[in-house]
Formats: structure tokens, C-alpha cells, sequence
């Protein structure tokens, strides 16, 4: 724990030395570079198997861990955050926001979170215009008073610079100490990546740097904004995402890698058998493989086969299956983070029940640190900026979407059960304002007006067609009842002649 800004008690800090040796393998595990994080695994695996004897890699290389960074750099940050100031300054806060491309510096700054366990934001004002950036935590070193963990001194950031001198490379550590209101500039000698001698003011000229640097009248609070994953009490600083899984995707890699050896091994089987099974060569005098599909059993009786390897694929199966598992459990990810094991649409309530605790740790992550460190980094550039503002809102997307169809039964629902009018349901279902709302609302009662003036005027045609149906009607009977009697009339003649 470093209780102040000289930078000879860094050097020999166990703590911070400690610290830093780990982001390196963090990093290495990032980036894949597995023969470096795993180093003695590697090397193990290539003396038992060489790589002029195999074809296959020594340490296949599955990099599960920048796979559980993308995924909740993106759980994160993929549905946008929306950041609202006073309102006479939005419209400044968004040009600002615009300029520095801040939802890419966050993005940023959640990798460095997630692989490292801190992520670092930074203010700072360059050719009149206010910068944020994101600084990898390799290079920060917080200062704590009376070794306090919760009372922050300052923070020390440091930064490599080279420079040519009559065509000599040489390299220096510059040394920046954030104190609340102001900055000091140093600059060291490095040689063979060790700091050397501090250089005099005269002579940091070269580096267009200044000694220090005041800014306590626009802003009297630090320019450095550190976010931490989730901590315990006794540690400031947060923990990687890759400390508790490192086992076990390193054993998933071994096993994986150890069956592939295998396999490629016995890809081109051995043929054992009998010499009897040999055909002899008179010129040589001796036995060959016949270059022929048929082979001949030999005098001794013992019939030739391939010799093939039993992998016993279940069992294999079975292991890596519950690797994985313990991989979902240490992550809180679920295997639907990677796209397996989805069968079908499944329903919003479906994906948030899966997502649980993948929701529980982006909430974790929010609350611990970076709702607040967003605020304070917005009110310091603001009041860089000139505009200063006293209230900042983070207001963050939803990492899994509402179910529009389970959002429109559950609103139509409520609008049957007379809970909710239709106004509300649509501004919640458009998402749209009162005023567009109601301007909506008003087209549908038009619109259903006018079907229930076509429908009674298709009933009233309707009514109106009967009278006539009924006249015709009339006159079709009266003219059978004539023919009828016409033809009774015709029979009696008949009979009258008869008689």
C-alpha cells in the first residue's frame, strides 16, 4: 500500500509489484497468448510431445475469456445509456459527448474492468477542449492517507515517452501525481525498464510538459475517476473476471488438447499381425505389406487388424460437459451467453429467468462503481467545459429488450380489466408522448367510426331490400294460385263431359 507520492517507495512495494505482475497475465489471457499465461503447462506438453512429432498445437488455444468480456462489455453496454444534465446544458453534455465518442471510451473502460478488475476514466483539457479518455490500470498507482483504504490521497499515473537525440532512442517515465486541484509533472530516466534519476525543471523543456498544473478554480476534486468490479472490505481494488475460472478453462484447454493428440495419432491406424501375413521378396529377402486389399491369413492362424484407439467419446464427453459447467457457475454465465443451447423463440420472461445471475453481476457492476464514476466524469468535463451542472442522471438500456408481444397482452390486459386507459397503453406500446398519444387515440375513433357508419349503412340497405322481396314474394303465390285454379276449373269440364 503506498501512503505517499515519492516514487522510490513504488519500486520496492510488494503489494503494487504483486498487482501489476498479475495485470500482465491478465492481459495475456485477453489477448490469447496462452504460451506466455501458461507457461509451464506449455512447456510440460511439449517435451512429452515435441512439435516436430505431432500436427497438432501443444495447447489449443480456446480463449474463453475474452468471450466472457465481450459478453458483458456488451450485456453492459449494447442497449446504449442515456446521460441527461440540467436541461439548459444537454444540448452541450451531448456535443461533448459526441466529440470524445463516449460510449467507445465506456467500452473501453469495461474491458480494462473485467480483465484487470478496474477500469480508469480521465479529464483532461487540451487546445481549449475538454478530453476523456480511458488509461489502462498498469500504469496507476493510488495513494492512500494513513493507509486508510477508504480515504483516498491521490493517485499516481505512470507513463512511458521516448524521444531521439542525434539518432539515439532514449526512453523516460513520466510521472503524473493527481492531487485534489492540481497536477505534478515529473520526468525520469529509464533504462532497461528502471527509473533513474528525476529530471530538473530546465530540462523537461524538451518534453513541452509543465511542472504543475492548477486547475482548482474549475474544478477541486481529482481527474481521475477509477471503477473497480465487485470488492471485498479489505481490498481497494476490484477483482478479475478471469481469477476464478483460470483453472478451469486451462484444464478445459488440456483435455481437449490432450484427445486431439489422439486422435490425429491414430488417424492412420497401425496394421498388427502375423509375419506370416508379410509377402516375401526374393530380391531383398524380405517380407513386405502386400500392395493389395486382400490380405492372407496366415500359417500360425492369428488373423491381421488395425489397431485403433477406444477414446471412450462419452466419457470424454461427459468431462468436458461438466468443466463447462463449472465455468457457467464461477461466470455467472449461462451457455445461451455463446449461442448454444438455444432451441426455438423463447419468450422475454424466458431469456430474463436464464440471465439471472448474469443480470444480478451487470446490476452489481453498475451500483458498486460505474453509475457514480460517470457522474463525476460528466460534472468534471461540464465544468471544464465552462458549464458547470449540479445534477446528472445515468439512466442505462435494458440488456435483455421487453417481449413486445408479452408487453401488448399484458397492456391490453389491463386496459379489458379497466386498470389502465387506452392513452397509457399506447404511450407505453409507441413509446411516444401524451400529445402523440392522444392524436393516435383520436385516429382509431375515427377510424371506428367510420366502420360503424358502413356497417349500419350496409344493415339499413339490407332493410330496405326486404319490401320488395316481400311483394315479389306476394305475386309469385297469387300467380300459383291462379294456375291452380285454372287447372281445378279444366278437371271439372272434364268430368261434367264425362258424365
Amino acid at each position: 500500500m503506498i501512503t505517499n507520492f515519492d516514487i522510490q517507495y513504488i519500486r520496492n512495494d510488494a503489494d503494487t509489484i504483486t498487482r501489476l505482475s498479475e495485470y500482465s497475465e491478465y492481459k495475456d489471457l485477453y489477448e490469447g497468448d496462452f504460451n506466455k499465461a501458461f507457461s509451464s503447462t506449455v512447456m510440460k506438453i511439449r517435451k512429452r510431445y515435441p512439435l516436430d512429432d505431432t500436427i497438432s498445437q501443444s495447447l489449443i488455444n480456446i480463449n474463453l475469456f475474452w468471450a466472457l468480456t465481450e459478453f458483458f462489455k456488451g450485456f453492459l453496454t449494447n442497449q446504449g445509456i442515456s446521460v441527461n444534465v440540467d436541461d439548459k446544458r444537454q444540448t452541450v453534455w451531448d456535443e461533448i459527448s459526441d466529440n470524445n465518442n463516449f460510449i467507445s471510451v465506456l467500452k473501453e473502460v469495461y474491458i480494462d474492468n473485467s480483465r484487470f478488475g478496474n477500469g480508469i476514466f480521465k479529464i483532461a483539457f487540451i487546445d481549449n477542449e475538454v478530453k476523456i479518455f480511458s488509461v489502462c490500470p498498469d500504469c496507476w498507482i493510488p495513494v492512500f492517507n494513513q493507509g486508510n483504504l477508504n480515504d483516498i490521497a491521490g493517485h499516481i499515473l505512470v507513463f512511458p515517452l521516448e524521444i531521439i537525440e542525434n539518432g539515439v532512442k532514449k526512453q523516460f517515465k513520466k510521472i503524473e501525481k493527481h492531487h485534489k486541484g492540481y497536477i505534478e509533472n515529473e520526468i525520469w530516466t529509464c533504462v532497461n525498464g528502471e527509473i533513474g534519476r528525476q529530471l530538473q525543471p530546465e530540462e523537461m523543456s524538451l518534453f513541452n510538459v509543465e511542472e504543475i498544473e492548477d486547475y482548482s478554480q474549475i474544478w477541486d476534486d481529482f481527474l481521475v475517476f477509477p471503477v473497480k468490479n465487485t470488492t471485498e472490505s479489505d481490498s481497494y481494488f476490484g477483482e478479475s473476471d478471469y481469477k476464478r475460472c483460470k483453472s478451469i478453462v486451462e484444464e478445459i484447454m488440456l483435455t481437449i488438447s490432450q484427445n486431439s493428440k489422439i486422435i490425429n495419432r491414430h488417424a492412420n491406424p497401425k496394421l498388427s499381425g502375423s509375419e506370416q501375413n508379410l509377402e516375401y521378396d526374393p530380391v531383398t529377402n524380405e517380407r513386405i505389406f502386400p500392395n493389395t486389399d486382400f490380405i492372407k491369413i496366415g500359417t500360425d492362424g492369428v488373423k491381421p487388424e488395425y489397431i485403433t484407439a477406444n477414446l471412450q467419446a462419452d466419457a470424454i464427453q461427459r468431462h468436458v460437459d461438466t468443466l463447462m459447467n463449472f465455468f457457467y457457475i464461477l461466470t455467472k454465465t449461462p451457455p445461451q451467453a455463446y449461442g448454444l443451447n438455444i432451441a426455438g423463440n423463447m419468450s422475454g420472461e424466458s431469456l430474463r429467468k436464464i440471465f439471472l445471475a448474469a443480470l444480478a453481476k451487470v446490476d452489481d457492476i453498475k451500483q458498486v462503481s460505474f453509475t457514480s464514476a460517470i457522474q463525476d466524469v460528466v460534472k468534471c468535463a461540464m465544468a471544464f467545459n465552462s458549464t458547470p451542472v449540479k445534477n446528472v442522471n445515468v439512466a442505462w438500456g435494458e440488456p435483455i429488450p421487453a417481449d413486445y408481444s408479452e408487453l401488448v397482452t399484458t397492456e391490453n390486459s389491463r386496459v379489458s380489466a379497466g386498470t389502465q386507459s387506452k392513452l397509457t397503453t399506447i404511450m407505453t406500446l409507441d413509446n411516444v408522448s401524451e400529445e402523440d398519444a392522444k392524436a393516435e387515440l383520436d385516429r382509431i375513433k375515427e377510424e371506428n367510426s367510420l366502420e360503424q357508419q358502413q356497417e349500419k349503412s350496409k344493415k339499413q340497405a339490407s332493410v330496405d331490400e326486404k319490401p320488395n322481396n316481400i311483394k315479389n314474394t306476394n305475386e309469385d303465390e297469387q300467380k300459383n294460385n291462379l294456375s291452380k285454379d285454372n287447372t281445378n276449373s279444366h278437371d271439372d269440364l272434364q268430368n261434367l263431359q264425362k258424365i
